[in-house]
C-alpha cells in the first residue's frame, strides 16, 4: 500500500523539463565523442543490468533506424518490455497541448494573444494573482508567473489527493484547486517560470472554446491526423490503450505508482503514448518536412517568439531550444513518479530520439538512467 509521503520531485535526465516544477539549471550534454558502430540494444541490456526495470528507446534519422527494449513492463510478473508498451510521458505532453491551440488560433477560434479573462470565469480569476494581465500564449510559454501546483508548499497536497482517491479520474479542474489562492512569481511577461498550472488553465480553455472537453479534439486533430495511432489522453480514454507499470520509492520501498497515474487527465501531461508517436509528434512539430501548416508551427518555434530560460536555452509554446555543439536541438521531457520520459529532435542531423524509463525518482532508478542517456547522446552528438 503506497503511503501519503510522496517523493514529489523527481530528477530530471538530459535536457528535459519534469512534469514538476522545473526550473533550475539544467545539465549540459556531454562533450563530442568519435562516433563508432553502436550496438543500441546491447546499451538497453546493459542499462537494465544496472538496476533498471525497464527501459525502451527508438532512434530515427537518414543514417539510424533503431527501436529496441529491455527489460520488464512489470516486476511482479516479470512481463517483458516491449517496443509498443504505452506509458505516461509526463510534461513531454505539453507540445500536443500547444500544437492543439495553435491550430485553433489559425483557425479563429480563439487568439491566443487575448487575456485568460476571455475564457475563464471570475470563480476561478479572483483566485489567481495577476490574472487580468494573463494572456493565453503566456500560460504556454510559461511567463505569466502563475504558481506552480506542483511546486513546494502544493504538491504534497495535490499527491496527497491522487493517493487518497487514486479510481477517479482527476482533471485539470481537480489539479487547478492546488494553485489557487498562491503568490505569484511575478508579474505576467516580467521573466520565465515554468508552471505546470499554466498548461492546466489553457485546458480550461480549449473546453470553453470547444464545448467540449479537448481531448476529443485532441484525438481528431492530432492523433488521428499525424497518425499516432498508439497514443490516447490519459484517463479520459483508457478504453485506447493500458500503461505499462511504473516504479518510484515510498518510505523506502518500491512501489508501482500505475494505479494511480492511468487515473490522471490533465493538460500539461496529457499523453499515454509509445516511443514511436512521440518521436514522430515532436518531427512533425519541429522537421522541415512537417505535414503541418508552417503558421501552426510557427507559433511553437519561431525565434522571434522565444523566451529566454536562462544563457543556454529557450522556450517556445511546450519546446525547449538550444544549439548544442553547433546543432539546432529541440526538445522537451517529461517525469513523473514511476516514469522518464526523454524526446528529442536534432535538426542537423534530422534525428529523433526518445527514451521510456519504467522508474524513477530513486538513485537505483536515476544513476543508471542518467548513465544510460549520457552515452546515447555521445553517439548523436558526434563532431561530424
Amino acid at each position: 500500500m503506497l503511503q501519503k509521503t510522496m517523493i514529489a520531485s523527481v530528477v530530471c535526465l538530459g535536457l528535459a523539463a519534469c512534469g514538476s516544477s522545473s526550473n533550475s539549471t539544467e545539465p549540459t550534454l556531454p562533450s563530442p565523442q568519435p562516433a563508432p558502430n553502436v550496438d543500441y540494444q546491447e546499451m538497453l541490456e546493459v542499462a537494465v543490468n544496472s538496476g533498471l526495470p525497464g527501459v525502451i528507446m527508438a532512434i530515427e534519422s537518414p543514417d539510424i533506424n533503431f527501436t529496441g527494449a529491455a527489460g520488464v513492463a512489470d516486476i511482479d510478473t516479470q512481463a517483458p518490455m516491449q517496443t509498443y508498451h504505452q506509458m505516461p510521458t509526463g510534461s513531454s505532453g505539453k507540445k500536443a497541448t500547444a500544437l492543439l491551440v495553435a491550430m485553433l488560433h489559425e483557425e479563429g477560434m480563439l487568439d491566443m494573444d487575448d487575456l485568460i479573462s476571455t475564457w475563464l470565469p471570475t470563480t476561478i480569476l479572483s483566485r489567481i494573482e495577476n490574472s487580468e494581465s494573463m494572456t493565453l500564449r503566456q500560460l504556454l510559454n510559461h511567463t505569466t508567473g502563475v504558481w506552480d501546483y506542483l511546486d513546494d508548499g502544493s504538491s504534497d497536497e495535490w499527491f496527497e489527493a491522487i493517493i487518497d482517491d487514486p479510481t477517479s479520474v482527476k482533471t485539470d479542474i481537480f489539479a487547478l484547486q492546488f494553485a489557487l489562492d498562491q503568490p505569484a512569481y511575478f508579474a505576467p511577461g516580467e521573466a520565465f517560470y515554468y508552471s505546470n498550472t499554466g498548461y492546466l488553465l489553457a485546458g480550461l480553455i480549449l473546453d470553453e472554446v470547444l464545448g467540449e472537453h479537448h481531448h476529443t479534439a485532441m484525438r481528431e486533430r492530432l492523433f488521428i491526423g499525424l497518425g499516432m495511432n498508439d497514443t490516447y489522453y490519459n484517463g479520459l480514454e483508457k478504453d485506447k490503450g493500458s500503461i505499462i507499470s511504473g516504479y518510484a520509492e515510498f518510505d523506502d520501498e518500491i512501489e508501482n505508482t500505475k494505479f494511480i497515474y492511468e487515473n490522471i487527465g490533465v493538460a500539461d501531461a496529457p499523453l499515454v503514448s509509445t516511443v514511436e508517436d512521440m518521436s514522430l509528434l515532436l518531427r512533425a512539430i519541429v522537421s522541415e518536412n512537417s505535414p503541418l501548416d508552417s503558421a501552426i508551427t510557427e507559433h511553437l518555434l519561431a525565434s522571434d517568439r522565444l523566451v529566454q530560460v536562462n544563457s543556454e536555452t529557450q522556450y517556445g509554446l511546450g519546446i525547449f531550444y538550444q544549439n548544442i555543439n553547433g546543432k539546432d536541438v529541440y526538445h522537451h521531457g517529461g517525469s513523473d513518479p514511476g516514469y522518464i520520459t526523454e524526446n528529442y529532435y536534432v535538426a542537423d542531423s534530422d534525428l529523433t530520439l526518445t527514451v521510456f524509463f519504467n522508474c524513477s525518482g530513486y538513485e537505483d532508478c536515476q544513476a543508471p538512467a542518467a548513465n544510460f542517456m549520457n552515452s546515447v547522446l555521445e553517439t548523436i552528438f558526434e563532431d561530424n
